[in-house]
């Protein structure tokens, strides 16, 4: 397959679009931004179809094009599971948490870790964020969306001409958050969801055509000789049942229901209806995301493989846009595909840049709750968060492939945070020396984890130390403790352990027990309650997504087409 040469009509499209959203985001700054509330919260004001459409552009970004439909492209759309739990969190975001969030009139999520146990729990908590969205949502977009660029222009991504896209991409795309923050992220969110749904439909049915239909593709086999369009699969598979519904389920709770990057939309809606409408049409678009993430996967593999083409799974996904999509179409993918880039830098950006300004310079420097200042502080934080993704994201590619990389840091870093946000809604006798304790055993579990995944060479070492000669992790616990997600729930087994028994052998202070109370009374705020008649389209749009959610699993299963 040749180089590709991108059209004039292709690249007028692409740069249009770039010129497009800086613009809007710089009207933005100057006739809409007045302030703190302005600039992280969007003024509080936004609907739910924008708060749902930012909401699912944070969540899909081009390592999910590119690491799923890869991973697709080999082993079937097993990885689609990813999007289908992702849709089921959404879910349980606007059915669990969301009252208690806004009950609170929070301006950060790790905000809520101080409101329920202490200023400690939320310093840890909000760390433990800011790392976890700088080096896996905008280092990991900027290096996964300078690969593509780079593939789409025919070049290496590597050397110079890795490290001049990755600047270029993380100067266009600050340019616009730093001035017009979340309102300038979430419009230009909403813009870029219809070029992402539209490029990723597009490339999906094209490709469909150009391999001889649906009976062509649903014929497709994994190596193994299975199915390949089986989101349901046994114990011992890397995406295997018990993998899925204990670890993934973890890391789609963090993600979202309790990080800082999409607890921010939902606190920028205008009220509690259209927080959770925008959750429900958030998930529903998840679902959708399968169909236009993992699928042309399969696509590409049935494509190449009757061409006679061997290629590196992680170009599965923009070759299979270069071979299908003709002229100027190409262009709106290419966009769409950016736009997912660019949603991921802006909205971790943004979401970074508020936990540093509120959770630590605001605490040291009271002045910086003002309005003005906080506008000010806001700015300078994103300029310099955006230096050190840009510095950061090309070492990405010296570990084991990308997905891999993102997959590793939510797995061990997300349990603790899971568990401490868990108890202190649903658990009242949780209490902060309960929640320091979690979070720090949690941290200590994940470099555990990270060694004995990474390096198992050094963990069998460690362990022989205590008497345990000729332990192997890789032989004698080989399916189970060398998959992430199962690590990922021992060590929320192990977070949970220690949060009960440290709240019960400690007790809680009178004031934590005001904590608690305030707590759980934010939660049935009558400031913020649905009316009858949003109440009714709310309840309706959660059984249209059930049965959605359930149908399209049933398919995908050896109920279905598998």
């Amino acid at each position: 397959m040749e180089s590709l040469k991108i059209s004039i009509l292709d690249l007028l499209i692409i740069v249009s679009y770039f010129i497009g959203v800086v613009y809007l985001g710089i009207w933005i700054s100057k006739k809409k931004i007045k302030g703190g509330d302005d600039y992280f919260l969007a003024g509080r004001q936004m609907t739910w179809p924008y708060v749902g459409a930012s909401l699912f552009s944070t969540n899909i970004s081009s390592q999910q094009f590119v690491g799923q439909a890869g991973l697709a492209f080999v082993g079937g759309i097993a990885v689609g599971t990813f999007q289908m739990i992702g849709a089921l969190s959404f879910g349980l975001l606007a059915v669990f948490f969301l009252d208690t969030y806004r009950g609170l009139k929070l301006y950060t999520s790790p905000e809520f870790f101080e409101r329920r146990y202490n200023s400690s729990t939320r310093s840890l908590v909000s760390g433990v964020n800011v790392i976890m969205i700088m080096l896996a949502t905008v280092s990991a977009a900027l290096y996964a969306g300078a690969v593509v660029t780079l593939t789409l222009l025919g070049q290496s991504p590597d050397g110079t001409m890795l490290w001049t896209t990755v600047i270029i991409l993380g100067v266009l795309t600050g340019s616009y958050t730093l001035l017009g923050g979340l309102q300038a992220v979430m419009i230009t969110d909403f813009v870029q969801n219809i070029l992402l749904i539209l490029g990723g439909l597009l490339t999906l049915v094209i490709g469909i055509t150009k391999v001889g239909g649906l009976d062509a593709i649903i014929a497709m086999q994994t190596p193994a000789g299975g199915s390949m369009w089986s989101l349901v699969h046994p114990i011992g598979h890397e995406f295997g049942w018990i993998s899925i519904l204990t670890g993934v389920v973890i890391l789609g709770i963090h993600g979202h229901c309790t990080d800082q990057d999409y607890i921010q939309r939902a606190l920028s809606a205008r009220s509690s209806y259209h927080a959770k409408m925008g959750a429900i049409f958030a998930a529903f678009l998840k679902i959708l995301a399968l169909f236009i993430c993992a699928i042309p996967g399969v696509v590409a593999a049935k494509l190449f493989a009757d061409m006679g083409l061997q290629l590196n799974q992680d170009q599965a996904y923009v070759s299979l846009m270069i071979e299908v999509l003709p002229m100027g179409f190409l262009g709106l993918a290419l966009a769409g595909l950016l736009a997912a880039i660019m949603s991921s830098v802006d909205s971790g950006l943004c979401a970074a840049s508020s936990l540093i300004t509120i959770d630590f310079i605001a605490k040291r420097d009271k002045s910086a709750m003002d309005q003005d200042k906080m506008l000010k502080y806001g700015r300078y934080t994103i300029m310099a968060l955006l230096i050190f993704a840009i510095l950061w994201a090309p070492f990405i590619q010296k570990f084991k492939g990308l997905f891999n990389y993102l997959m590793l840091l939510w797995s061990l870093l997300a349990p603790p945070v899971v568990v401490s946000v868990l108890a202190g809604l649903f658990y009242k006798k949780a209490n902060s020396k309960g929640a320091v304790a979690t979070i720090i055993t949690g941290i200590i579990l994940g470099l555990v984890g990270f060694i004995m995944l990474q390096r198992p060479d050094i963990f069998n070492g460690i362990i022989s130390l205590f008497g345990a000669d000729g332990f192997s992790v890789r032989d004698d616990f080989n399916w189970y403790f060398l998959n992430k997600f199962n690590v990922s729930f021992l060590i929320t087994v192990a977070c949970t352990i220690v949060m009960w028994v440290i709240s019960e052998k400690t007790g809680q202070t009178p004031e934590e027990l005001a904590q608690v109370e305030a707590i759980f009374e934010a939660r049935k705020s009558k400031d913020d309650q649905m009316t009858p008649e949003e109440t009714i389209k709310y309840q309706y749009a959660l059984i249209a997504l059930g049965i959605f959610w359930v149908g399209v699993l049933v398919l995908f299963s050896p109920w279905g087409i598998a």
